[in-house]
C-alpha cells in the first residue's frame, strides 16, 4: 500500500507526515500532544503503565514501528530504568493476570484494550469501572483516557496515510528520525 500524500524525495516518510503534512496551528498541536504523552512529568501513571497501554495499542494498530518501540530504551526522558521485554509480551498478550503485572498495570493494559476493541462494553461495566476507582484517583483516570485517545487516534492517522504498512525506519536504525519527533525543526 502506498502512502497517501507526497513524500518528497530525500525525506522519511513518518517524520514528514507527522511534522509537515497539515496546517502550522494543528502541527503544532500534534507536537505538543506528543512531548505531553511522552515526556509527562505531571501524571502520576508510571512509565510501566503508559507502556502497558502503549505497547497493546501498537499492536491493534498493526504498525511495527511503533510495536518495536520501547520508551524507556528509545525515546530519551521516558524514565530511567529498563523495562523488561517479558512486560511487553505479556501486555501484547492480554495476559491480564501475569504475576509481573501490578494491579494498576493490570487495569491499564486492560482499559487499553477495551477502548479499542470494546469500547460500549467498557462504559456499561461497573464492576471494571468499581476497580478502576479503587486503583486511580480522577484525574489518574482523566489521564488514562487521554493517552488511549492520542494513542489510537494517532494510530488511525498514520495508518490512514499508510504508516506501518510501507515505513522504512525502525528504531535504532536511524535514530536522528526519532530525535526529529521529538524536536522537529
Amino acid at each position: 500500500m502506498p502512502y497517501r500524500v507526497m513524500i518528497p524525495e530525500g525525506e522519511v516518510a513518518l517524520d514528514h507526515i507527522l511534522n509537515r503534512v497539515g496546517t502550522d496551528s494543528l502541527l503544532a498541536s500534534r507536537q505538543q500532544m506528543f512531548k505531553t504523552v511522552y515526556t509527562n512529568h505531571d501524571t502520576t501513571l508510571t512509565p510501566r503503565e503508559r507502556e502497558g497501554m502503549r505497547i497493546l495499542l501498537t499492536a491493534i494498530m498493526g504498525c511495527p514501528i511503533c510495536n518495536s518501540l520501547r520508551m524507556w530504551r528509545d525515546y530519551p526522558g521516558f524514565c530511567d530504568e529498563e523495562i523488561p521485554e517479558a512486560f511487553y509480551q505479556n501486555a501484547l498478550d492480554k495476559n491480564f493476570g501475569w504475576e509481573g503485572f501490578s494491579k494498576r498495570e493490570s487495569l491499564v493494559i486492560e482499559f487499553a484494550d477495551r477502548f479499542a476493541n470494546h469500547i460500549d462494553g467498557l462504559n456499561g461495566d461497573d464492576a471494571f469501572w468499581e476497580k478502576m476507582h479503587a486503583n486511580f484517583s480522577e484525574k489518574e483516570i482523566g489521564d488514562i483516557c487521554y493517552f488511549n485517545g492520542c494513542w489510537l487516534g494517532a494510530g488511525h492517522t498514520l495508518k490512514a496515510m499508510g504508516i506501518g504498512s510501507v515505513c522504512e525506519i525502525l528504531p535504532g536504525h536511524d535514530s536522528s528520525v526519532i530525535e526529529r519527533l521529538r524536536n522537529p525543526a
